[in-house]
């Protein structure tokens, strides 16, 4: 299928960022052979410092990631496995824009923790409290005092490690009460004189259990309230509990696809880490084609280097066009070069501008005096070797089709050579009556030639609309797919409509015979009016009246094609005319001698079929690009791409080694 798509629209060739690690002493040579071969556009000193810069932070963004996608995958539950289908065609954004998401999920989840941390903590200090008040129940006591402050004295309940407890009870006056809550734990009630508490406060304010807001007096009511109290955490903690299993759940899809781009990364330019840091090793970055990267691997291991490879936003191209098609390229180019992802449309650019150039050039003697005249006339005008090249192979090509329907319409040199054809061949294209003898078989072949004018104009605009709808629904252009939609509706049914409506037989394809008239004019009209009011919608407000070129735009796509008609019967006029000068002079000068006649007619021939070949071969040139560029190739290409220059930049190596840090 690609090899296919090579023959109509074609993919270009993208290029990739390159980088080249490789010994400081071998990056001069390194780089001279890249560019001498046209495997690399380096990038400039100050991009390619730029560029270590910018390598640098995404080894550093790519390793935070792992870190991050290590914390939030050890808070699942169990593991679990993800199928990442596609990874973003831009990996440093898409890196950035999931590390951003990752940590605020992260930060999320650290506050619930914090949360949570906070009522477990509370939940436990409650048990222990409750713990105090089962002992003061046994031993039968119906008060107890969990918290005083007095101006001598102060009562304060206290629940920590073992160590710590002792050390505030040998601070302390007496110990109320204490017990072990659980194992290398214990909780305490213990009074403090009010100097001696002054100067351990802080640590009793920290292992401090709360009891404000408890019925101190009553013990079974107290026992209720600290029940109620620790429930209410409990409760709380497990929804806090399930609350961060949600969240971190929820971006599981996220977390696996972050761990494949941090690998990724790493694994791509983890290389380059060395060259960063090491001042034995440069970097040498730049552009190289996906095509050729091979090349550039084996340039950058002969010269004990490695090469590594990275998709980056705008990449420069090339054309990958076969060798028939390369020539044509200078069309596009005028068009401007196609962006990574937007077809390349030389091959069907050339198919067109062949068949618009042979209609309007239909003389086998014009076509192979084009072929020659190319190549002995072109280099005075064209200085530029390859532009000359390229012009030269356009203009034989041209002139092959021009020879095919020169023989189809019986033309060489009009009708001078042209009518033996037609004993031979019949004639498939019109023609003119020799010498335009006979005037009363002139419009008819005019008629006829602007009838096939304007029916290829017809069948082209609509093919370059059917194109422009294809590249819409893959570019999954939902607004550009339904304008395609109506107005390629309207090509085809305004021609019955107009039929029924004006009487003017331009129904090309004949659907009066499957549709009646009067259903074929409401369809022309309800289309026009949906069009019209999509339009007014979508690109409101000057929607309201841009409808209207775009319908008219179509009918002046269709006949703009009439300039095949003109150019290609002005040559055949001036042919003929020539033809009838020709053997007007030569008759006369026969009358004289024979052999005279003969010589006085040839060259006469010669020479004014030479100039009106030099006159009217300009025309097709100019005006079948026209047709290419304008009623073809404007309803599908953008030509937003830079062409690589392999050998155009000045190249500079710059030693990155320590100086980043």
């Amino acid at each position: 299928m690609a090899e296919l798509s090579k023959l109509f629209l074609n993919r270009p060739d993208v290029a990739v960022k390159t980088y080249i690690v490789v010994p400081a002493d071998n990056a001069d040579k390194v780089l001279d052979e890249l560019v001498k071969e046209s495997l690399l556009e380096p990038l400039p000193v100050t991009e390619t410092k730029k560029e270590a810069e910018k390598l640098a932070e995404k080894l550093e963004l790519a390793s935070k990631t792992a870190k991050l996608v290590q914390e939030l995958s050890n808070r699942l539950a169990a593991p679990v496995e993800v199928e990442v289908k596609e990874l973003p065609w831009d990996l440093d954004q898409g890196l950035a824009k999931l590390y951003n998401e990752l940590l605020d999920t992260l930060r999320l989840v650290r506050g619930l923790e914090r949360e949570l941390a906070e009522l477990e903590q509370r939940a436990e200090r409650l048990a222990a409290l409750e713990k105090i008040v089962d002992a003061a129940q046994g031993r039968g006591e119906e008060g107890l005092v969990l918290e005083y402050d007095g101006d001598l004295v102060v009562v304060r309940t206290v629940y920590g490690s073992r160590e710590e407890v002792s050390k505030l009870e040998e601070a302390s006056l007496k110990t109320l009460s204490k017990i072990e809550a659980q194992p290398g734990k214990e909780v305490a009630v213990l009074v403090f004189e009010r100097k001696s508490y002054e100067r351990v406060r802080e640590e009793v304010e920290r292992l401090r259990v709360e009891v404000a807001g408890l019925p101190l007096g009553d013990l079974g009511q107290l026992k209720q309230a600290i029940e109620e109290r620790l429930n209410e955490a409990r409760t709380r903690a497990g929804d806090l509990r399930k609350k961060v299993g949600e969240v971190v759940s929820g971006k599981v899809y996220e977390i696996a696809l972050a761990k494949v781009l941090a690998e990724t990364v790493e694994s791509k330019i983890g290389v380059l880490r060395d060259a960063l840091e090491s001042k034995y090793l440069t970097l040498v970055a730049g552009w190289a084609l996906k095509s050729r990267a091979k090349e550039v691997e084996r340039v950058a291991r002969e010269n004990r280097g490695v090469a590594l490879f990275e998709e980056a936003p705008d990449p420069p191209v090339e054309f990958n066009n076969l060798k028939p098609f390369k020539p044509f390229e200078l069309f596009t180019e005028i068009m401007g070069y196609p962006s990574p992802t937007e077809w390349d449309p030389t091959p069907l650019l050339t198919y067109l501008y062949l068949v618009f150039f042979s209609l309007m050039f239909p003389d086998v003697g014009y076509a192979i005096g084009l072929i020659i005249g190319a190549r002995l006339v072109l280099p005075y005008f064209v200085e530029n070797k390859d532009t000359l090249r390229r012009l030269i192979k356009i203009a034989t090509y041209a002139g092959v089709t021009g020879i095919i329907t020169g023989l189809l319409s019986g033309s060489f040199f009009g009708s001078l050579l042209g009518q033996y054809i037609a004993m031979v061949i019949p004639s498939v294209l019109p023609s003119l009556p020799p010498k335009l003898g006979a005037l009363e078989e002139i419009g008819p072949v005019i008629i006829r030639y602007l009838g096939l004018a304007l029916g290829v104009g017809y069948f082209m605009v609509l093919f370059s609309h059917g194109i422009g709808l294809y590249k819409n629904l893959v570019n999954k252009n939902r607004v550009g797919v339904v304008a395609e939609v109506l107005l390629i509706s309207l090509i085809l049914i305004a021609p019955p409509a107009i039929k029924v409506m004006f009487r003017f037989n331009v129904d090309v394809l004949g659907l009066l015979r499957i549709i009646p008239g009067d259903m074929a004019s409401k369809l022309a009209v309800g289309v026009l009016v949906l069009y019209a009011v999509f339009k007014s919608v979508v690109d409101r407000p000057f929607g309201v009246m841009l409808w209207i070129f775009d319908v008219l735009g179509v009918m002046a796509d269709v006949l703009s094609f009439v300039r095949i008609a003109g150019i290609a019967l002005g040559g055949a006029i001036m042919a003929e005319l020539i033809n009838s000068l020709v053997f007007n002079v030569a008759g006369t000068a026969g009358m004289i001698y024979p052999v005279i006649g003969f010589v006085v007619g040839l060259l006469a021939a010669l020479s004014l079929h030479v100039v009106n070949l030099g006159l009217s071969s300009i025309s097709p040139f100019v005006h079948s690009l026209r047709l290419i560029m304008y009623e073809v190739s404007s309803k599908f290409y953008e030509g937003g791409g830079r062409r690589i220059a392999p050998s155009g930049v000045g190249s500079l190596v710059v030693r990155v080694g320590g100086g980043l840090r």
